[in-house]
């Protein structure tokens, strides 16, 4: 069984690429042009539209929180796509976000940072400068737990077992005051507790519930060698393959906890990381629920995972898995939702990323690399194609190609925020638009950080160094109500397709 761990876009399952003996094409295979697809409509328009200068921190796979209109930013990594290197600095320290960061989105503008290693305990300091934690806010309380990075303690790279509450008003007040006084703004558990050992996974949090998602426990520095792999001095792996539900104690540590999934299958659908577990409104209009969409890897194989499932909110919760086949960005990326009342479906807009396949305009079809890993082709290629996945009454699905793509190879551990001058009639509790209340075009949101790439497969780029980075672009999010064409998503490729080399 192949293994590994995946922090910020690209699989450590994949075997490193020696220095190519011919070039590859980083263009797509010449096609003979075809009739324009067929389109149809949905109920309305999404427009991305970048905003320059941007004045936003380069940055990707951290926790975010919102108070009066600004932003807080913690945790991450501020340089591209970590490395595959043989030796044990894959994740080098001076890679990690150790700052909170407080933005304000509509002025465009960068209020204010603090040094959270310099101003803060050790345990709070280590925890909340990991990558990839899981987070969720309910009012002005931000929960903030695992994500993998150093602990400051043992100097060890460790996936934690933390829950850090944030006061978010409290800190962004401080940090634009300039004031560095702020561990009081910080509570976290009293001990470490391995149930919330997870990274790459996702946080949800309803009625006092929380629901964490998927994800893995990783512990050890990364190596490419599988030899390191689950022995003393080495790096353990573990997916938790579950949905872990829990409630908390006033002092943070767990009161209730139990643990779900939908059924076993030889498939093993619930070992999954990195994937977009999106809030949604269910078909009556009101119920909140969470649809888990892709997620990387499918136990032995360099894949993601192609089939979504439910996490319902009830007594007891459940999973409820679907037959659908997702075609395109199936990696943790930013996305939008937006339920509309007509159809009683919830459309979620997934915005680039990396993905199974990738979509080949001039021939509309779905394209799926064949592995040449001498090459540096791993068959989940960075895309820049929006799609967005209605899912309906009864459990139907459908997936769209928006016209438009995003304007460079955009999105992985990304965010969307909505923007805060939204009114109640506009947008749900947990976040999802509601396109009654919208009655012309109207700001949403904005999309921020994540990682940018040069290239579909990062080996492959030759022109650019480093081959990826941390964005800094930050992107508005318009929605405007009525019919709006996109492109049936095409049937899933049955076969790969060679990479074009030129000799």
């Amino acid at each position: 069984m192949l293994t590994g761990a995946i922090f910020g876009g690209c699989s450590e399952e994949k075997t490193p690429a020696p220095p190519a003996k011919s070039t590859p094409s980083v263009a797509a295979e010449t096609k003979p042009p075809v009739a324009p697809p067929t389109t149809v409509n949905l109920p309305f328009k999404v427009e991305v539209v970048e905003v320059t200068p941007s004045t936003m921190p380069a940055i990707h796979s951290f926790a975010s929180g919102t108070a009066g209109g600004k932003w807080l930013i913690l945790g991450g990594r501020i340089a591209g796509l970590h490395g595959f290197g043989s030796g044990n600095d894959n994740f080098p320290r001076s890679t990690a976000n150790t700052n909170a960061f407080v933005v304000d989105p509509v002025a465009n503008k960068l209020l204010g940072s603090v040094d959270l290693v310099k101003n803060l305990p050790v345990p709070l300091a280590g925890a909340l400068t990991a990558t990839n934690p899981e987070f969720d806010q309910e009012g002005n309380d931000l929960f903030i737990l695992g994500g993998y990075g150093k602990d400051l303690q043992s100097g060890n790279l460790i996936t934690f077992g933390t829950v850090t509450k944030v006061d978010v008003a409290g800190l962004i007040n401080a940090i634009v005051a300039g004031n560095n006084s702020i561990a009081g703004f910080f509570t976290q558990n009293p001990a470490p507790d391995n149930r919330l050992n997870v990274a790459g996974g996702t946080l949800k949090l309803y009625q006092n519930t929380f629901y964490l998602v998927f994800g893995q426990d990783f512990t050890g520095f990364y190596s490419i060698q599988n030899r390191d792999y689950n022995r003393a001095g080495g790096q353990f792996q573990k997916y938790t393959e579950k949905v872990r539900v829990f409630t908390l104690n006033p002092d943070l540590s767990i009161n209730t906890f139990t643990q779900i999934d939908g059924g076993y299958d030889d498939t093993l659908p619930y070992h999954r990381r990195d994937l977009n577990v999106v809030d949604i409104i269910m078909p009556d209009g009101a119920t909140p629920a969470a649809t888990v969409y892709g997620g990387v890897f499918m136990a032995g194989k360099v894949a993601g995972h192609l089939t979504p499932m439910d996490v319902n909110f009830l007594t007891p919760p459940t999973v409820v898995r679907s037959p659908f086949k997702q075609g395109l960005n199936h990696y943790d990326c930013m996305h939008v939702t937006v339920f509309d009342k007509a159809s009683s479906s919830s459309f979620t807009t997934l915005l680039g990323g990396i993905s199974q396949f990738h979509y080949d305009q001039p021939s509309n079809t779905l394209v799926q690399d064949a592995l040449d890993l001498d090459n540096g082709v791993d068959g989940l290629p960075f895309i820049n194609t929006v799609s967005t996945i209605q899912h309906g009454p009864q459990g139907a699905y459908a997936q769209f190609i928006q016209p438009k793509p995003l304007p460079g190879l955009l999105g992985t551990d990304g965010q969307f925020l909505p923007d805060s001058a939204l009114q109640k009639s506009q947008i749900f509790p947990n976040g999802v638009i509601n396109l009654t209340g919208l009655t012309a075009r109207t700001l949403v949101g904005h999309m921020v950080g994540g990682i940018e790439s040069f290239g579909p497969y990062s080996g492959l780029v030759k022109d650019k160094n480093p081959a990826t980075i941390a964005s800094s672009r930050l992107f508005e999010i318009w929605i405007t109500p009525g019919a709006s064409p996109v492109i049936p998503m095409p049937p899933l490729p049955t076969s790969t397709t060679p990479w074009p080399v030129t000799k």
